[in-house]
C-alpha cells in the first residue's frame, strides 16, 4: 500500500549560505523507512511561497494530503527568511477553500500562539481538516525528534484525530507538552497534551 504524503515548503533558515540545516535529512529517513513519501521544496519570497502552495493543491498531488511549513515562526506569522514575513492571513488566501481534507503542519516556533479565533478563520477560509504546530519557541533537535513521528501518523492516520489518539497516550505526550504542541480542528475543537507532563529526562541527551 502507497504512504501518505508529505508535501514540504522550507523556508531559509539562515544568512550563511553555508550553513545547510534542514528538515530534509527527516524527511528522507521518513521515506527510507517506508513510512511516507514527501515532495520538499525550498521557499524564500511570499511568490515562491504562493507558486508552490498553488501547485500542491492541483489534483494530481491530493494524496499528498500533509502540509508541512517548515521555517522559522512568530504568533500567527511565517518567517521566509531574516528579511522576508508572511502573516497566517495571507497563507490562507493563497490557499482559499482548496484544502479540503488537508492536515497543516507548522514547524515553527510560536505560530499556534495565535489566538483561536485566527486560527479557526484560517481553517474556515482554507477548508482544511486541521492546523498543527508549536505555542512556544522549540529546539531544532527535540522538534526534529518530535516530527519524525507526528508526520507519518498525520500522513497515514484515518483519523484526523489520530496524533492526538497517539501522543495522548504514550511516551511521546511530556515531550509534546514540552514543546507546546496544539492541534486546532475545522469542527472548533483544540487540542493540547496535559499541561502536567514533563519531559523525561533520557530525553535531555537526544
Amino acid at each position: 500500500m502507497a504512504k501518505g504524503g508529505v508535501f514540504c515548503v522550507e523556508g531559509q533558515w539562515h544568512r550563511d549560505l553555508n550553513d545547510q540545516s534542514s528538515v530534509l535529512p527527516t524527511l528522507e529517513l521518513l521515506q527510507r523507512l517506508q513510512a511516507i513519501r514527501f515532495i520538499h521544496k525550498d521557499v524564500a519570497t511570499r511568490e515562491e511561497l504562493a507558486y508552490f502552495l498553488d501547485r500542491w493543491l492541483l489534483r494530481q498531488y491530493a494524496d499528498f494530503k500533509v502540509g508541512f511549513f517548515a521555517m522559522h515562526g512568530e504568533p500567527s506569522k511565517l518567517c521566509l527568511t531574516d528579511r522576508d514575513t508572511v502573516e497566517l492571513d495571507e497563507v490562507a488566501d493563497m490557499m482559499a477553500a482548496r484544502c479540503e481534507g488537508k492536515r497543516l503542519y507548522f514547524g515553527s516556533c510560536s505560530i499556534l500562539r495565535a489566538s483561536d479565533a485566527r486560527l479557526h478563520d484560517f481553517l474556515d477560509a482554507t477548508g482544511a481538516a486541521l492546523i498543527c504546530g508549536y505555542t512556544r519557541d522549540i529546539d531544532w533537535v527535540e522538534s526534529a525528534a518530535f516530527e519524525t513521528v507526528a508526520l507519518q501518523i498525520l500522513a497515514n492516520g484515518d483519523r484526523a484525530d489520530a496524533v492526538e489518539r497517539r501522543m495522548g497516550s504514550t511516551a511521546w505526550a511530556p515531550l509534546a507538552s514540552y514543546l507546546g504542541f496544539r492541534i486546532v480542528y475545522a469542527n472548533g475543537r483544540t487540542w493540547r497534551p496535559d499541561a502536567r507532563s514533563r519531559v523525561p529526562t533520557q530525553a535531555a541527551a537526544v
